[in-house]
């Protein structure tokens, strides 16, 4: 069943005592997604989500090209629908070489710098996509460093809501240690920091995201992605895990106080059995996380509010 009466059931049962779904602050549902086609689907500009998030090089603009044209296409289409874009920065653009490529601090800047005087409308970044993974990220031994491009990027753009950097949480002590390195580097907070839990939401719990909390308390907390994987390495092609899974997001939070925003990735699949956690099917069929996310949007903790245009 999928009505939003036993979803609201299900999530008033598991709330916090202190904090019920109707006392506890409002939260921003997003949504995660690279293909600017999401703003060319009424199903979900029909959802009211006012909010969406974008993953780009740091070095976009000054490596041009196809990736800078998704994103200026990506970023006009948010616009022209009144939704508030997300920017999160990420590794260079091109090869392993590149991937791996930490830049100085002065480069950082630069770099960022470029792309704000490209599209001096965004008011809202993130420093750096899953900065605490070593396996993917050249900050991912280089926590200090991290906390100096979030320095040079508050500083830039004053005005701007700016994320702190962005972690998966892993069940695993080097994360840990890696934000302690980051948090003394990072100054006087407290600061905003987007964590990326599938580790938790795909498995039902909450160990972690809690763990989170517990160890950064006076920090503020976006969940900027996680979703119901549909299909992942090991995770063997099953869309009722995938629609579980967001349910469980939805209930999470809600137990949560603390977390301000829920994005979830991604509205459609692009067909890539490597990663597939989207609501919509690669065939334009709407899959049962689809049908989750409307029954989360019904309940007033989460409902959508109109942000209007992100700029003039």
């Amino acid at each position: 069943m999928r009505k939003p009466l036993l979803i609201a059931l299900v999530l008033a049962a598991t709330a916090a005592p202190a904090a019920s779904a109707a006392e506890a602050p409002h939260v921003i549902v997003g949504m995660g997604e690279q293909n600017p086609d999401l703003f060319l689907d009424q199903r979900f500009l029909d959802t009211g989500i006012g909010h969406a998030r974008l993953t780009v090089p740091y070095d976009i603009v000054k490596a041009g090209g196809w990736p800078l044209d998704a994103a200026t296409v990506w970023l006009a289409r948010a616009r022209l629908a009144g939704v508030e874009p997300l920017v999160t920065f990420n590794h260079a653009w091109g090869g392993k070489k590149r991937k791996f490529h930490l830049p100085s601090v002065r480069e950082y800047s630069k770099r960022i710098a470029e792309f704000r005087a490209r599209f001096p409308w965004v008011r809202e970044y993130s420093t750096w996509n899953e900065a605490n993974l070593a396996s993917a990220q050249p900050t991912g031994r280089h926590p200090r460093r991290t906390a100096a491009f979030y320095r040079v990027l508050r500083k830039q753009c004053r005005a701007c809501t700016v994320i702190a950097t962005e972690v998966l949480l892993t069940n695993n002590w080097k994360t840990w240690r890696w934000l302690r390195a980051f948090r003394r580097g990072a100054g006087r907070g407290p600061h905003l920091y987007g964590i990326h839990n599938y580790p938790d939401v795909t498995r039902m719990r909450g160990v972690m995201t809690r763990s989170f909390l517990r160890r950064m308390p006076h920090a503020r907390v976006w969940v900027t992605e996680t979703g119901g994987i549909v299909q992942h390495n090991a995770w063997e092609y099953n869309e009722d895990r995938a629609a579980r899974s967001i349910r469980h997001a939805f209930k999470l939070t809600n137990a949560l106080p603390r977390i301000e925003r829920l994005y979830l990735y991604n509205w459609r699949s692009d067909g890539n059995n490597d990663w597939d956690s989207g609501l919509i099917g690669a065939n334009g069929r709407e899959r049962g996380g689809y049908y989750e996310l409307l029954d989360g949007l019904s309940l007033a903790r989460f409902a959508p509010v109109p942000s209007g245009p992100p700029g003039p």
